[in-house]
């Protein structure tokens, strides 16, 4: 869940949702010589579906040690652990080269996690099995699918760590979106032209837009969800929460994209 603080109201966010901006994002991107990254369609697909593992447990939502709900960052390791297996294997039944993006897209955010973050010993030492695991399924798959008529080039390092880089482009700025109105921002090493990194520069356009320099998508872009708003920011317990959730409508959020 993403926790949206706007106006003194709160709007819940579904994972699914932001991977639907994402995967709005991931459709209409050409970057700056107007040409698709292949293959495309499993570039959308990951992008749509790599949080798929969160449905289950936000049909449960519960609060923080502050009574507001827990977002997405404010789940405890493990539970993130299964939520992305979850998600991994939900989108690899669906189509492996899109199961191989999400899990290197899952790995490289724990080995970011390992650089940056101070945990515990007991922590990293989890982190560095489960990164373990991860690294060894996605190989086993990778030299699975190099004889592939599709996905054989698609998995050559270049490549792949091409189109790694721009599904973390594309749920970035889902989340920019949809966690605050969006700030100045500047986003490194971004796959706008073939065999090339760029810098892409972000900034907010009112409450709900983003502008981009270069733009990098086919055209302007207003993207359409769902969401709960609550009037309250603070619960008393999970029950609290979860009766407020239950008597609030979804109702629409727009966010707008264009170029600078």
């Amino acid at each position: 869940m993403i926790r949206r603080e706007e106006n003194g109201s709160t709007w819940l966010i579904h994972q699914t949702a932001h991977a639907y901006i994402a995967g709005q994002i991931a459709e209409h991107w050409v970057g700056t010589q107007r040409a698709f990254h292949e293959p495309r369609q499993e570039l959308w697909l990951a992008a749509v579906t790599h949080d798929a593992g969160w449905t289950a447990i936000e049909q449960c939502p519960r609060i923080n040690g502050q009574g507001k709900p827990r977002s997405f960052t404010e789940m405890d390791r493990d539970e993130h652990f299964a939520i992305w297996h979850n998600s991994i294997q939900a989108t690899y039944t669906q189509n492996r080269y899109a199961g191989l993006l999400t899990s290197k897209h899952c790995s490289e955010l724990y080995e970011q996690r390992l650089l940056y973050i101070d945990d515990t010993a007991e922590t990293k030492a989890r982190i560095k099995e489960f990164l373990i695991e991860r690294h060894a399924w996605e190989n086993s798959l990778i030299a699975s699918l190099r004889e592939h008529p599709r996905y054989g080039p698609a998995v050559a390092p270049e490549r792949l760590a091409e189109n790694l880089r721009l599904l973390q482009v594309w749920d970035y700025l889902s989340l920019l979106l949809c966690m605050s109105t969006v700030r100045e921002n500047v986003i490194e090493d971004v796959p706008l032209r073939a065999g090339q990194r760029d810098v892409l520069y972000v900034a907010g356009s009112g409450a709900r837009g983003m502008v981009l320099e270069p733009f990098p998508l086919d055209q302007p872009l207003t993207i359409w969800i769902d969401a709960r708003q609550l009037n309250r920011s603070q619960f008393e317990s999970d029950d609290d929460l979860r009766a407020a959730l239950a008597e609030a409508p979804y109702k629409p959020l727009a966010f707008e994209l264009g170029p600078l």
